[in-house]
């Protein structure tokens, strides 16, 4: 959502289909929009944003503003019709409608013609909402490196040091990128439809040696010789300090993933600690870490901060909180219910389906030997 809204005026192809993931375990799924929604505060007022696409066209966006918690309309916008503008939305109006194309987004055509009502939920989407998947793992290493390089770096590493990696230091050598290097790498990216907003690439023109406390003195490893948990908990680390130093919003995918339990709840608490988390900063992340749950975590998740997930008879997946179930504060464990399958969300593993295997005999002819 954060890639369309930064991207879908400027870059997407005028001409081209729209890059979505569509539902396709049905027969309608490929051909039903896909639709997006968020409420967020941004410089203190709640908006409410959304937009429903398909492979062509956007077919609906909305913004709607709270600022004495009562609705105000900036703009509604529906395929076929003319769009509704309400009187706070300021500007240029006509000419961003007339700018904006069937698959790009007005939010973006918005920015970029000076709308001035809409720069906030802008520049939230832009600036106050990061993502770390395994795709832009690289960007978050540069801003992880960038820190080192600033007034930052004595954070870093004593982050670090809390892992148990035995580091003592890094050193941080810069290599110049040429032209045509750079231009290769924004087209691989393009190519791969991979969101290139915020990529850092110092990230990929530096050479980093971590130092390692061993018995005889320090020793220098060059980073690709560095486990992928270091690597992992290196490139988490800038993403993580700036997210809780501006106050904004981290998206992780499989956040448990490649690290050690211990660490992984060491970053939860990091944001549920109200005197490290000073200014709001935001922890959004899936994981099948079920210790998170556990009483003996060094934090305590709030019911409403638990949500799981479940597919249904169709191959969806339904997305339901914890706060639908009862649970008895200071009684309940719920990391021990989960597992015995109180909440669902628990995969279903048939053993006799593999000692059926097992026993057929087929293993052996199948390994050739």
């Amino acid at each position: 959502m954060c890639w369309a809204v930064r991207n879908s005026h400027q870059k997407w192809n005028p001409d081209g289909p729209i890059s979505r993931r569509p539902f396709l375990l049905d027969d309608d799924g490929p051909a039903r929009p896909s639709e997006y929604e968020v409420d967020i505060v941004a410089e203190g007022v709640r908006y409410n944003y959304g937009f429903s696409l398909d492979d062509m066209c956007v077919r609906e966006e909305w913004l709607y503003a709270y600022p004495e918690k009562r609705r105000r309309m900036l703009f509604e916008r529906t395929r076929g019709e003319p769009m509704r503008f309400g009187p706070t939305l300021t500007g240029q109006r006509k000419v961003t409608e007339r700018a904006v194309r069937d698959n790009s987004l007005f939010l973006s055509a918005a920015y970029a013609n000076n709308l001035e009502s809409i720069r906030p939920i802008y520049r939230w989407f832009s600036r106050r909402c990061r993502s770390a998947n395994t795709a832009n793992e690289q960007a978050r290493l540069g801003t992880s490196l960038h820190l080192l390089e600033k007034h930052d770096s004595k954070a870093v590493l004593d982050l670090l040091n809390f892992a148990d990696l035995g580091v003592v230091g890094m050193s941080i050598k810069k290599l110049e990128m040429s032209k045509e290097d750079r231009e290769k790498f924004y087209r691989v990216l393009q190519a791969l439809e991979i969101d290139d907003t915020g990529v850092n690439l110092d990230s990929v023109s530096r050479e980093v040696e971590i130092q390692h406390r061993t018995a005889t003195g320090p020793k220098s490893l060059d980073f690709n010789s560095e486990s992928t948990g270091t690597r992992t908990w290196l490139s988490m680390l800038g993403p993580i300090l700036v997210t809780l130093g501006t106050g904004s919003l981290l998206v992780v995918d499989e956040l448990d993933a490649r690290l050690h339990p211990s660490l992984t709840a060491e970053l939860v608490r990091l944001f549920q600690d109200p005197a490290i988390n000073t200014k709001g900063g935001q922890l959004l992340f899936n994981s099948h870490d079920v210790t998170l749950l556990g009483g003996k975590a060094q934090f305590r998740l709030h019911r409403d901060q638990i949500w799981f997930t479940e597919k249904d008879e169709t191959g969806g997946t339904r997305v339901y909180p914890l706060t639908e179930y009862r649970v008895r504060e200071g009684l309940d464990n719920i990391e021990r219910s989960y597992l015995r399958g109180r909440y669902g969300a628990t995969p279903f593993f048939d053993e006799t389906i593999l000692l059926e295997l097992i026993q057929a005999g087929d293993i052996e002819h199948a390994s050739g030997q």
